[in-house]
């Protein structure tokens, strides 16, 4: 049998250039995105709700412009593409008005599946003698009742750790920049 010789192909450095760009901008897109997720997590989820609903608004509009292009120019009845439009019309603009609602409501799941979480984690800990696991269903349970009464806890701390990975990044790229030069 003939062995197949192989050979390493060597990065350019142009490439190492374009990464720590690429890097760079990412880092400061999470840091913006962190800030804003630490400072104002309520608004930041019903501004996404905004942009879910007029995206799907926008869906909905499209199936209802090409059912209507459809019927005039080829004289086609595609009911599904009117079907379609008004549903995700309807939907769209349900969740565009609906949005300080629904982050009220996604703030209750969150902390309730927290409180039962917690709660499972404590009843399973009193049954195993466990103390650490009971510390830490008391704090899962603390933590959804604290999600429920406050606003996103868990956006803020994702914010926080959003934060953080980018500080590190950043601080990672110009490290690395000032060891090269």
């Amino acid at each position: 049998m003939k062995k197949e010789k192989t050979t390493l192909i060597k990065p350019k450095k142009e490439k190492k250039k374009e990464s720590s760009k690429t890097t760079l901008i990412f880092s400061l897109i999470s840091l913006i995105l962190g800030i804003i997720l630490l400072t104002s997590s309520t608004k930041a989820v019903i501004i996404v709700c905004y942009i879910i609903g007029g995206m799907i608004t926008l869906f909905g509009l499209y199936h209802l412009f090409s059912y209507y292009r459809l019927k005039k120019e080829l004289k086609i009845d595609d009911n599904q593409k009117l079907v379609i439009g008004v549903a995700f019309l309807f939907i769209g603009l349900l969740i565009i008005i609906l949005s300080s609602v629904l982050e009220t409501c996604l703030r209750f799941i969150i902390g309730f599946s927290l409180i039962v979480n917690g709660i499972k984690k404590a009843l399973f800990s009193i049954n195993t003698r466990n103390s650490i696991l009971l510390i830490l269903g008391l704090t899962f349970m603390a933590m959804g009742l604290y999600t429920i009464l406050a606003e996103n806890i868990i956006f803020q701390i994702v914010g926080i750790l959003l934060i953080a990975s980018s500080v590190i990044d950043l601080l990672n790229t110009f490290i690395s920049k000032k060891n090269k030069a």
